[in-house]
């Protein structure tokens, strides 16, 4: 009898283990009860089909109601595995004006959706876009660019930055593309991972 339980224990231990393969490299957007699923998902698919390469989501609403930019981001580095590129955390603080924060050296971005909101649920979503796209660039230092119609490019008001464009100038597209690949982020043609989310974590 004890042989038995001994032979089902170790087919248990070695089934989990099997169970933990390594997970891809990949750009991870983290909600801290920021945005519902449905938009979550769809900054995924954007960020995935622009970027070419793997995006994933994490639920983590235990990162939700830090008080500072700073606070929230040694909350992240906790949660940030080997896998995770970078770490995009979308967040809201009230009272904060600050649209994005990056914290590059840590792989480390922070957004908040607190002055992005409006009513206009397209408009919304699509600045969250914006700002996701923003921050994969700036967590792999890359430079705001003087182009008119790039993501990167420096915006003064909301007005300005719902003028600009969602995506990368064809330049600083090759330059994420590098940038990426030193990483060890392996490009995907669009369509083509369609990464799982993580599940919702407390």
């Amino acid at each position: 009898m004890r042989q038995h339980s001994f032979l089902l224990m170790g087919l248990l231990l070695l089934s989990l283990g099997c169970s933990q393969a390594p997970q891809t490299n990949a750009i991870t957007l983290v909600n801290a009860a920021a945005v519902d699923a449905d938009l979550l998902e769809r900054v995924r698919m954007f960020a995935e089909d622009q970027l070419h390469v793997p995006v994933r989501t994490l639920g983590k609403p235990s990162l939700a109601g830090k008080e500072s930019f700073h606070a929230l981001e040694k909350a992240a580095l906790r949660v940030k595995t080997d896998a995770d590129v970078s770490l995009i955390v979308i967040a809201g603080f009230n009272g904060e004006e600050k649209h994005l924060m990056v914290f590059a050296k840590d792989g480390v971005a922070l957004i908040n959706t607190q002055p992005l909101y409006t009513d206009d649920a397209e408009k919304f979503a699509r600045r969250i876009e914006r700002q996701v796209m923003r921050a994969a660039a700036f967590v792999f230092e890359m430079p705001p660019t003087p182009d008119p119609f790039c993501v990167t490019r420096d915006y003064r008001s909301l007005e300005d930055l719902d003028r600009m464009g969602r995506n990368y100038s064809p330049p600083w597209m090759g330059r994420f593309a590098e940038e990426a690949k030193k990483r060890g982020l392996q490009p995907i043609h669009s369509g083509g991972s369609r990464l799982l989310s993580v599940p919702l974590n407390p």
